[in-house]
């Protein structure tokens, strides 16, 4: 999957011809679902943080924070005063001498022109949701609908950006006048008409947009950070809840940020160094969302569209309060990956005057999981949070559901760790013997890696290999284990010798086997280690073998050219094809535990363990049972000819000094086991 990528767009002042009634401004957001959009962007440079957020640094050493802001100010204006889009404009007539007379008047005086022929066409292309015309010449007598119909059904829906409408027509009447603009023309233009006069008439269209612009633009967002304000912040969020009602799987998050100790900056050193620390507070909060927070997300993520404009929110609501819309996330874990990094940012100091000003966020985060039916209520528990937050000692942040906080914080936490202790080398590798059922001597071991996480001891597998495969760190600790125990195993045979020498078998990850240098990896690590390769057996999962089949079938054929040996992991649990089994040249096949487990009191279970000793032994292969836990277990498979096995009955996993005791006590060259389960009443 392609990285995700975001860019945000702060607000800006309105650029004509591009801004929709209800959110005819730009925004922190960028690149927006077409449902929350409805208008065609500029097609000018988006604005960067460092085009607002003043430096003080980089002023006058005499000039104070208000002259600061004020220089911003002047930048930020200078920026809007780029190159903007031209003009779009319809012409709706029937007439082809009028149409072309009217293209070609307005193409000359840098208009871009959209010409239609009759109301329908007409409606359609002002109702469009992109690039929609923001001036309209209407002919009042057209085929289908007419001039005066067509401004009636665009001014019923407020959802479209304001459109200035003109009515072309012969007719002079001043009833006919008055029923034009109380239909909701702008304008009435009379045929025949002069050239200029339209051209007039069309710049006095552009200034009312222009104010009309202005004015939504600041009915929405915040005049000193240029965010979007509360009033839209809660349009936008009232559209995703309306979504996840109608699509269970869509999932956002709402954050409500607030400054810590804020009020002490405006109380000791004015209102305009307080001004300039939420600018400078805004910049940090942009900063704080990444890509892959889902604030903006590409195509491949779906999203309120499934499309490629999916976006969330930056606002500030008022104050020194701040709201985030995290919008089309995985989960809730993604809202505290962004409430840590803020944490992070915030903490750094501020420099004002040269002083430097220290404060901190206390943060709420609300779910959608929570299931909300209106944007107040979720918005409003986010706020709540954000008070617990406060109450519990500022400076961190809580969510609204306890449950989910401590689910979503574990696995936050859970990753955290994860990456910390392939750096720190937190793993371990334990090792259980397997045995030849016929002499219960040792023939080789498994490796098993383990997580020795500080303050929660050892974790099994099962509480961190899904994470790491989650996360791609499965390939880290994947190659630590093979070249670990590939070390392991030749020290062992080297101090305690026998004919055949010990294997060891190790764990091959699904997204290990897809790496394409897999086989000169593992090459490299038998030459690094000293083992030889007849030494090492590759477990794989019966999944893993099954994707790509021509794939597969070159690589294990490498392996085996390389001398290392090819067993199937938890066989009988996955496809179990024999036609697979001829192909890929294996060696070992293993029984899954849970058949052996189950044997004894099951006639099904008991006859797939029947089938596949006879499957081994048709195909020449080894059969290794797994999960041996009894005498009965280990009698009835005796019986039925399997050759080895594992399990706690023998003895369960040991660090490496475990395994070197238990060697160092048997006899040499024979190695054998006696019942371990009774000494290790562990549960696995």
């Amino acid at each position: 999957m392609k990285r995700r990528s975001y860019k945000i767009h702060r607000g800006t002042a309105p650029v004509l011809g591009t801004l929709p009634k209800a959110t005819r401004a730009k925004s922190v957001s960028c690149r927006e679902p077409a449902e929350l959009r409805g208008e065609q962007r500029s097609s000018g440079r988006s604005l960067q943080p460092a085009d607002i957020v003043p430096v003080i640094e980089a002023t006058d050493a005499n000039c104070g924070v208000r002259e600061s802001l004020k220089k911003a100010g002047m930048k930020l204006r200078s920026r809007l005063a780029g190159k903007r889009e031209a003009m779009r404009v319809l012409i709706a007539d029937d007439d082809l001498l009028t149409r072309r007379l009217l293209q070609e008047t307005l193409v000359k005086a840098g208009y871009e022109v959209v010409v239609v022929v009759d109301g329908s066409k007409a409606l359609e292309c002002l109702s469009a949701k992109v690039g929609a015309p923001r001036v309209a010449l209407l002919d009042w007598l057209m085929p289908g609908l007419n001039g005066l119909e067509v401004c009636r059904e665009i001014r019923r829906h407020s959802e479209h950006p304001y459109i200035y409408m003109i009515l072309l027509t012969s007719r002079t009447s001043k009833e006919d006048i008055v029923k034009g603009l109380e239909a909701g023309a702008d304008d009435y233009l009379t045929k025949p008409f002069d050239l200029e006069e339209l051209k007039a008439r069309l710049r006095c269209g552009q200034r009312i947009l222009k104010l009309e612009d202005k004015l939504t633009y600041d009915a929405l967002h915040d005049p000193l950070t240029h965010l979007p304000n509360r009033t839209y912040f809660l349009e936008r969020l009232a559209l995703c809840v309306s979504w996840g009602l109608q699509h269970p799987e869509y999932k956002f998050a709402v954050l409500s940020v607030d400054m810590d100790r804020f009020k002490i900056v405006n109380d000791s050193m004015g209102n305009p160094a307080g001004d300039w620390l939420l600018v400078q507070i805004a910049d940090r909060l942009l900063g704080s969302i990444r890509g892959d927070d889902a604030m903006i997300r590409s195509s491949e993520a779906g999203g309120l569209t499934g499309g490629r404009n999916d976006g969330g929110m930056l606002a500030r609501l008022g104050g020194d309060k701040f709201t985030i819309l995290l919008d089309n996330i995985r989960d809730a874990s993604e809202g505290i990956g962004v409430a840590e990094r803020i944490q992070r940012n915030i903490r750094r100091p501020f420099v004002i005057h040269k002083q430097k000003v220290f404060t901190s966020a206390s943060i709420g985060i609300a779910f959608s999981g929570t299931g909300y039916s209106a944007a107040e209520d979720m918005l409003g528990d986010a706020n709540t949070a954000m008070s617990r937050a406060k109450s519990l000692g500022k400076a961190r942040y809580e969510m609204c559901d306890p449950a989910m906080h401590n689910t979503a914080t574990g696995r936050f936490r859970l990753e955290n760790d994860l990456r910390r202790a392939t750096e720190r080398e937190e793993f371990r590798v334990h090792y259980q013997p397997i045995v030849s059922l016929a002499d219960s001597r040792i023939v080789g071991f498994e490796a098993l890696v383990r997580w020795q996480r500080p303050e929660f001891g050892l974790v099994m597998p099962a509480g961190f290999i899904p994470v790491a495969e989650d996360t791609g760190l499965i390939l880290w600790i994947g190659n630590w284990v093979l070249l670990e125990a590939c070390r392991q195993l030749r020290a062992w045979n080297r101090r305690f010798p026998r004919v055949p020498a010990f294997t060891v078998a190790v764990n091959i990850s699904a997204k290990q086997f897809a790496q394409p240098d897999l086989v000169s990896q593992i090459e490299q690590m038998l030459t690094v280690s000293g083992l030889a390769p007849q030494s090492l057996k590759l477990e794989l999962t019966e999944s893993i073998t099954m994707g790509d089949e021509k794939r597969t079938t070159r690589i294990l054929g490498e392996l085996k050219t390389l001398g290392v040996r090819l067993c199937i992991d938890d066989f009988g649990t996955g496809y179990s094809s024999l036609s697979y089994l001829r192909r890929f040249a294996l060696d070992i096949l293993k029984i899954d535990r849970s058949f052996v487990s189950d044997m004894l009191n099951n006639s099904e279970s008991r006859e797939i363990v029947k089938t596949i000793l006879s499957l081994g032994s048709n195909l020449r292969l080894e059969v290794v049972a797994e999960g041996v836990e009894t005498a009965e277990q280990v009698n009835l498979l005796q019986s039925l000819g399997c050759g080895y096995a594992q399990g706690y009955f023998f003895s369960r996993a040991l660090d490496g000094t475990g395994i070197t005791n238990t060697l160092l006590a048997a006899k040499a060259d024979d190695y054998s086991l006696t019942n371990e389960l009774s000494k290790h009443p562990v549960a696995l």
